[in-house]
Formats: C-alpha cells, structure tokens, sequence
C-alpha cells in the first residue's frame, strides 16, 4: 500500500497491560462521541450483519490463504533486504497459517533471487486475492524503486504447495516511473477473478485478472492520472452492489498541502466512474474498507498520522458507505477521543496504518491503527450495529504481555488483522520500525466479552536475518 511522503513507500496475545484495563474501563462502559463530523447527509440503514461470523471470517481468510488449506497465511516485506549482495533489492517472507496459527519455524522467502537488481525495492508494497481464479490466494508484490526507476510488479501463485518461488512479472504500461508504488486487488467486474489495480507516483491502472496473467499477460486501464501524486489505494464492496470498488488517496497539486479520497465504482464493465462523495485524503498514509456496522456496505477507515493544531497525535476518519456512496456523518477519532484506552506518554502518529477485520467473530468488522511516534502502540476498535466504537477498545504497546523485546520506539508502524488459526476470530499483526520485528497477538476483548480483555495466547515474533531490511514494511 502507498503512502504520503514521508512514508510513501515505507508503502490489512497473553494479557493485556495494566495500563490498558486500567484507562480503557471508564470509558468503555459507555458508546464513544466522535470527536469531530463532516456535515450530516442521510445515514445508511443500519441492520443486522449481512453474513454469519463464520462465512465472514472464510471470505476473509480465502483472500489470503495461499495454500488453501483454510487458514489465513502471512506475508512480510523486506524491501530493503540485500538479495544475492545487492543492497534494496527486497524480499518477502511468508508464514503459513494452521490449527496452532503462525511460528518461525518454516519461513518461505521469494526474492528476485539471481536476477536481483539493486535499489528495485521488491516487497515494498504487498495486495493478494485470487487473480487467476483456481481457488488459491496469490502474492502481489510491488518494486516501484526510487530515484526515477520504472518499477514493476510481480505475481506469486498459489497453490497446494503454497506460493510458488518463481513469480511472474506481468507487461506493464510504457513510460511509468514508480510503477507498484501502491496496490489493490479485487473483483471489479465479478467475473469471478480478481483483478489488479496498480499505482505509480501519479497514475492509477487496472487489469482484468484471469488465467492469461500467469503468462505475463495485461491489459492495462487508465483509472486516474496523471496527477500530482497517488497516495494509497485499497478495494471493497462500498455501494453494497457485489462488485468491488476503488478507493483512492490523492493530490492534485503539492501533496504536502491538500489531497482527496475518492472510490471508483466496480461493474460489469470493471471500474466506471466514481461513487457520490469523497473521504478526507489531507495526509492520509493509509486506507480500509469494511462493514463496520453490518448494514452490507463497505465503510471507508482512513489514516492521518500527522501532527496539526488540533490533533497533535494523529487521527482516523470513518465514511459510511450506502447505496449513493459515500454518505451521512463522517466519524474522527483522536488518542484522546472519549473511552480511548491509553498509550505511553509519548505516543503520536495515531492513524499512520490501520486495517479492518473481525477480531472478535461477531460478523462486523473492526479496526486495528498504528501509532508508531515515540515508543509506539496498536490499537482495536470494535464494530458493531452502530458503527465503530471504543466500547471495549484495546492498547497493546511495549509494556504489553506478549510483546517481548527491548525495543526502542515505534512499536505500531504497520498493522493487520488476519485469521491465522482459523478459530474465526483475527489476529493482530504489528510491526516496529527502530528494532525491526513483527509480533502476532491474538486479542481477546472486545465489546461481545465485556470486560474481558486480555490476549487469547501468547505473542509469536518474526525477527530479519538483519536489522535494516525494512522487514515488517509492509504487512500482507
């Protein structure tokens, strides 16, 4: 996934703290009061969930399960990795899921390999979903480069035995510079195949998928652009019509100074045009979709990290999906939102990456935000019939049971929830940025088991063969 400068390319447990039950249980009595709102329109209807909690939670896992063996599996980046002695030339490491989740145990690395290219930065960005249509998860894997490279992307496939090692490398558009600097999978069209969309620093394309891509084959649709600079993109059904949509982070003039967030439209025809009403895109590093409040349509999560006069932390805004688009009260919420369980003091950067997933298997989607200034800590926030709350939030930083390590600061540079031991309930995956490290938590709070916070099992952590990799930037 893409991200503002300065993190545009840097780009989805055993007990709790005492700190966190200790200033998280005032608040969490009561439903929260979005600190802030865009202004009113006609809300959605809200409804029961549209799927049990188990269909969600295999819906969830299949797009991410590459083995097919029903659990969720893991992917981390390592776009800084050194491959056959060329520095920045990247890496992936995948971790498969199963009964017991994730261990070290057996990492499967895909990499360039012999044909390497120094500075290329394979893994800097990651997306997955079935792109050929065989019934198994495939690896997208961005190397957009710096300093003027054309980029490209690279497809791993899965299958019985897992991804394979040797990927392929699709055609791509003529003239592009930074091209995999974001990524999005989803059914567009809903033929039954995942197709790809692919950013560059200033231009958004997408392609069909099918069988031809496992030959190399695309055809490549202009989205957006060109324009001043692309930030992030991430797919979802937002209109509730079965067909995935687009949404897209992006500035038409300094980045660094304003931005928009826009959804495409998914259809027979594949993306055509875009949804009624946009999301705050002003700095926003990162983006989710998911059902949030169970009404059938996909909720837009956004991520601002940076600091401003009024929400020197950082912040997320949430845009309720509907029929029309983007509609009703835009939702933001601050580490000093009411009920917001408590970081370090020194915590900031709230927003920086968020992911959505439901941690706790009551059919809503929740959302997990990193917050990596200062020590750094992760965040849960629970979905339910009225849309996301702190009722039952959760902190999980250093002081944490199950975060083990003596790390320095930023804890919470990227997050993702997946279920990887298939129990129906995600798994929250966050990694550091000073000591580089990715940690697997399992929360076992949330609003459906009051006051129980807490983590399900014990952390497992995933460390590079050597700091500097960027390893755990990003998280698939």
């Amino acid at each position: 996934m893409g991200r503002f400068a300065p993190r545009l390319l840097a780009g989805v447990l055993a007990a709790t703290t005492a700190a966190c039950a200790a200033n998280s249980g005032a608040g969490a009595s009561a439903p929260p009061t979005p600190v802030a709102a865009s202004p009113a329109g006609p809300g959605p209807v809200i409804g029961a969930p549209t799927a049990t909690p188990a269909a969600s939670a295999r819906k969830a896992a299949k797009a991410h399960d590459y083995n097919g063996d029903g659990y969720a599996d893991l992917v981390i980046g390592a776009p800084d990795g050194t491959v056959n002695g060329a520095k920045g030339a990247g890496h992936v490491n995948v971790v498969y899921g199963s009964t017991t989740g994730v261990t070290g145990a057996d990492r499967h690395v895909i990499g360039r390999g012999g044909a390497a290219v120094k500075g290329e930065g394979f893994g800097a960005t990651l997306a997955s979903g079935d792109i050929d249509g065989d019934g198994y998860a495939d690896l997208v894997i961005g190397a957009p480069g710096k300093g003027g490279r054309t980029g490209s992307v690279a497809i791993a496939f899965g299958g019985g035995r897992g991804l394979t090692d040797q990927t392929v490398t699709p055609a791509q558009p003529e003239g592009t510079i930074g091209f995999g600097a974001a990524l999005a999978v989803g059914d567009f069209d809903h033929d039954g195949h995942d197709d790809l969309a692919v950013a560059t620093f200033d231009t958004v394309w997408v392609t069909s998928g099918g069988k031809a891509v496992r030959e190399g084959t695309a055809t490549w649709k202009t989205v957006m652009g060109p324009t001043a600079r692309v930030a992030t993109l991430a797919a979802g059904d937002v209109d509730g019509d079965g067909y995935a949509d687009l949404a897209v982070v992006y500035s038409e003039d300094d980045p660094a100074d304003e931005g928009t967030g826009v959804v495409y439209r998914g259809s027979r025809s594949g993306l055509a045009g875009r949804l009624p009403g946009t999301f705050p895109g002003w700095g926003v590093g990162d983006v989710a979709i998911g059902d949030l409040d169970g009404d059938g349509y996909g909720d837009v999560v956004a991520g601002n990290a940076y600091a401003d006069a009024e929400d020197e932390g950082g912040q997320i805004y949430v845009s309720r999906g509907s029929a029309e688009g983007l509609r009703g009260t835009r939702a933001l919420w601050t580490l000093t939102s009411p009920g917001m369980p408590r970081p370090p003091a020194d915590t900031s950067g709230f927003g920086g990456a968020v992911a959505v997933g439901d941690v706790n298997g009551d059919g809503y989607a929740d959302v997990a935000v990193g917050a990596s200034g200062g020590a750094g800590a992760a965040f849960v926030l629970y979905g339910g019939e009225d849309g996301l709350s702190t009722r039952g939030a959760q902190v999980f930083d250093l002081r944490s049971a199950g975060v083990r390590g003596d790390f320095l600061q930023g804890f919470g540079q990227e997050v993702a929830l997946a279920d990887l031991d298939g129990n129906g309930g995600a798994e929250l995956i966050v990694s550091t940025r000073a000591e580089e490290r990715v940690t697997v938590l399992s929360p076992a709070g949330g609003p459906e088991r009051s006051g129980a916070g807490g983590v399900g099992k014990p952390g497992t952590q995933f460390a590079p063969e050597q700091q500097g990799e960027g390893f755990g930037r990003p998280l698939n």
